[in-house]
């Protein structure tokens, strides 16, 4: 087994959840933005830290001292070089004063321990300020030695003095064993040093807890120093620009491929559909987990099966539509042909022309009926049919269709009966088309049952008054188990050799047609209760009221 198959076979056992992220586009999606988003993250960290690098090699300080601490505590000052502080001047001293480490010789020369006394000390938080203050005598400076309280956002003054013009202490606690401080020891504590330095001191212990002073002179920041390294830190950002453009462009790529790579069994799926030519291809689509279809896109893949296999039994139908009606066609025009034929050769007997002529009318009667039917049903099928609705109380159109029917019933010794409501029962109808369903229904029930079969046809309102309930019932022979879900499909019926007398099949069509365009549907009932052996149930909404609007009533039985 290779390594890509194993990996397959551990992603196959992976739990639910992780396989429905692996075949989920949008996870797969996430999945690269994260990694673009981490990717810009790193350039722009990236970026940061050398500019951070830029500025701390231009401006070294106390803080870039620190960053070698452990190598302090071990008396490493050999780390003391290089990274921005060539440019410093460093001192380390011990408890005695004593020199341990100077940076230079000019260090060394400048950087005394006898100056400790006042330079301000990084560690403890003590620091020097000095305030220039007017007086008659001439100017004077406030010295303070202050440290931050508590909350880091006071100061808190330990010690002060004040400074006249030639630098004696006059009054304060601050250097009271001195009388004066040298120009060179007031710039100290103003934390000036050579009047182009900065200068702090540092109190820290060795590894064997011996005390430790350091001592850092770093160049002031100039404004056009700064102004220099910022525009050299701002030129490293803009390196990181064609950095985030490339990975932008490979992020887009990838998030292109993905979407392409998961419409790709779609459009397997089109060009087999394609490829088969008259057939609709629908036989070599490949379910959604075969072809590899992603979670976001499976309800597509799914209705485009569906729809190809709508599209194959439409398909069907028309063939067999087409089979149908040539077959039905036929065999009365053959009939008719031949008797027609021999008229025209003298060879039928005088005493049978008029035999002749009907056999050929009731021929021409058959083809004209499902000619009538076909004509019928394909208008009904066509998406601008027009019905032209009226409000019409149902038991009124079921007792006409009834009555027009009672004929054909009585001819087949079928003895045929009504029952109607005795609510008011007003639809929304087409008239016509109305007692075309009807009559279909009950002359289903009269022509395929033998004589003596009852036929009742009964008209109520629902329990909960929304619709009106039409039955048509009778004691037959019942429906075929095997013929009963496709009742309502046309073109069957239950003479499979589709022989005279058989029917067209389009009447239950034309009545389940004619009931969805009044917004109502017909049913068989499966196991109708005794003594009926088959019954069919038209439901219709009932009219909202007198005026109501045609269109509103069937919107609101879902037909518009």
């Amino acid at each position: 087994m290779t390594a890509r198959d194993g990996l397959r076979s551990r992603l196959g056992s992976a739990p639910p959840a992780l396989g429905g992220l692996t075949h989920s586009l949008a996870a797969r999606c996430l999945v690269v933005l994260a990694l673009y988003a981490l990717a810009l993250v790193g350039v722009l960290m990236g970026s940061g830290a050398l500019s951070e690098v830029v500025f701390e090699g231009a401006f070294p300080s106390m803080d870039t001292v620190l960053e070698r601490c452990d190598a302090l505590v071990r008396d490493d000052f050999g780390a003391l070089t290089g990274g921005g502080l060539s440019r410093c001047l460093i001192v380390v001293f011990d408890a005695d004063g004593r020199r341990l480490y100077a940076s230079s010789q000019e260090a060394a020369e400048k950087i005394r321990a006898s100056d400790l006394d006042v330079i301000g000390e990084a560690s403890d938080g003590l620091f020097f300020e000095v305030f220039e203050e007017p007086a008659e005598a001439g100017p004077r400076h406030r010295v303070m030695l202050c440290a931050y309280g508590d909350g880091g956002d006071s100061k808190v003054v330990s010690a002060w003095c004040v400074l006249d013009e030639d630098l004696r202490v006059v009054e304060g606690t601050l250097f009271s064993g001195r009388g004066a401080l040298t120009p060179r020891e007031f710039g100290l504590i103003k934390g000036v040093y050579d009047g182009r330095m900065s200068i702090s001191r540092l109190d820290y212990e060795s590894e064997g807890g011996d005390p430790r002073t350091l001592v850092l002179a770093a160049p002031i920041v100039s404004d056009a120093g700064y102004s220099r390294v910022a525009s050299m830190a701002s030129r490293l950002w803009l390196l990181a620009v064609p950095l985030v453009l490339v990975l932008t462009g490979v992020a887009a790529l990838v998030l292109g491929r993905l979407v392409r790579r998961s419409a790709r069994p779609l459009d397997r799926a089109i060009a087999a559909c394609r490829d088969a030519g008259g057939d609709d291809g629908s036989e070599v689509v490949e379910s959604p987990a075969a072809a590899g279809v992603p979670i976001e896109l499976t309800p597509v893949y799914d209705n485009f099966r569906d729809l190809m296999g709508r599209l194959r039994a439409a398909r069907d139908g028309q063939r067999r539509m087409v089979a149908s009606v040539s077959h039905d066609l036929k065999t009365p025009l053959t009939v008719i042909r031949g008797y027609a034929q021999a008229l025209c050769e003298g060879r039928v007997p005088p005493g049978r022309v008029d035999a002749y002529h009907r056999v050929i009318l009731g021929r021409a009667l058959v083809a004209t009926e499902l000619l009538d039917e076909l004509s019928t049903y394909a208008r009904m099928e066509h998406p601008e049919h027009a019905l032209d609705l009226v409000r019409l109380d149902a038991r009124d159109l079921v007792a006409e269709s009834v009555d027009e029917a009672r004929a054909l019933a009585e001819q087949r010794g079928c003895p045929l009966e009504r029952s109607l409501g005795p609510r008011e029962a007003p639809v929304l109808v087409d008239a016509l088309l109305f007692r075309r369903m009807l009559l279909n229904l009950v002359g289903n029930a009269v022509e395929h049952n033998p004589p003596g079969t009852r036929v009742l046809v009964s008209c109520s309102t629902s329990p909960e008054g929304a619709s009106v309930r039409i039955v048509v019932a009778d004691t037959g022979v019942g429906v075929a188990p095997d013929l009963a879900p496709h009742v309502f499909e046309p073109f069957v019926t239950e003479n499979a050799a589709r022989t005279a007398g058989g029917g067209t099949g389009l009447g239950l069509a034309i009545s389940r047609r004619a009931a969805e365009l009044m917004g109502g549907r017909v049913s068989l009932t499966p196991s109708p209760e005794a003594p009926w052996a088959t019954e069919f149930v038209v439901e219709l909404p009932l009219a909202a009221g007198r005026g109501a609007d045609p269109k509103e009533t069937l919107r609101s039985s879902g037909t518009l």
